[in-house]
């Protein structure tokens, strides 16, 4: 899927890839390449002349394969959160910057994409140049962020609730809601560590310009205050996660020491049977006429007294 779109009096605007020529190609603002097919891949190749980016070099994770400059422009590769099947993933996108061109090469269809695509059509999107593009896509990016992890704070106090004041609750329904949120969360920090790489090596690139810098300035503060929030989720999921297998061991340790005790109750019952149950032949109590009930007797108290004795105790 190709998308195009030109910078046209400071606003950007999504042109028709239907009329899409070599010369008008080279001229549009920003182009953005989405799961791409063969055929694609190979006419945006010839357009601009230059190789596109392969999956497996896009997901290197050091430095100096995601953010660099080369001839055929700045290259930063950004972490994008999805949903897939009920669960977030992270994708990465690559960025070119080239002189009066944005280049975006991705195999997901983030939202933060969706939701830009769906801004330029409304007009709300305002840029001078390809790098205006870039900023906003990030600050889109750190929005949509921001947004992921209010829904993760509010999932995490309805789990807060199951596992510290539901009594009724099934503390392994919470283990695995916790399991869940951890991963969210532990994919979002990852996204916004990728970002304060991102805006970093772009603040190196635009140091002579004050007012992207400021952009820029204004990006790493929202992603340092997301970075903290991030943490505190993580620390309480964690505590959380404590808590729940605490409670579970509380539990597990209650059952066996019911276990217990109902062993050392039946215990002196059991001797007493065992003993009255041997085949020998002379135990004087076998023609006792009352030696039934006094054995039955007998086995009741011997039972009854350990009970009577843990309950008084206060260990029932």
């Amino acid at each position: 899927m190709l998308y195009v779109y030109d910078i046209e009096d400071g606003v950007l605007r999504e042109r028709d890839v239907a009329g899409l020529t070599p010369d008008t190609a080279k001229e549009a603002s920003w182009i953005d390449l989405v799961d791409a097919t063969a055929e694609e891949r190979q006419e945006v190749q010839h357009l601009f002349r230059q190789a596109l980016p392969e999956s497996d070099d896009v997901e290197e994770i050091e430095s100096s394969a995601r953010f660099f400059h080369d001839e055929h422009g700045l290259h930063v590769h950004s972490l994008f959160v999805h949903q897939s099947e009920g669960r977030h993933r992270t994708s990465t996108v690559a960025f070119v910057l080239q002189p009066g061109r944005l280049l975006t090469f991705r195999d997901s269809r983030a939202p933060d994409f969706r939701l830009m695509r769906m801004r330029i059509r409304r007009g709300w999107v305002r840029a001078l140049e390809p790098l205006d593009i870039l900023l906003s896509i990030l600050e889109q990016k750190t929005e949509n962020l921001a947004d992921t992890l209010e829904d993760i704070h509010r999932d995490l106090e309805d789990v807060s609730y199951l596992v510290l004041e539901d009594e009724e609750a099934e503390l392994e329904d919470g283990i695995e809601k916790l399991a869940h949120l951890e991963d969210s969360n532990g994919k979002i920090r990852l996204c916004l560590m990728d970002t304060q790489r991102s805006i970093s090596f772009i603040q190196r690139y635009v140091r002579a310009d004050k007012e992207r810098r400021r952009t820029c300035s204004e990006i790493q503060h929202d992603l340092d205050t997301l970075m903290s929030h991030a943490t505190f989720l993580f620390e309480k999921i964690n505590f959380l996660m404590d808590s729940t297998q605490g409670f579970i061991n509380i539990e597990q340790n209650q059952i066996i020491k019911i276990f217990s005790i109902a062993a050392v109750v039946f215990l002196p019952p059991t001797m007493i049977a065992s003993i009255y149950g041997m085949n020998f032949q002379v135990m004087p109590e076998l023609n006792w006429e009352l030696g039934y009930p006094a054995v039955i007797g007998l086995m009741f108290l011997s039972g009854f007294a350990p009970y009577w004795y843990f309950k008084r105790k206060g260990w029932l």
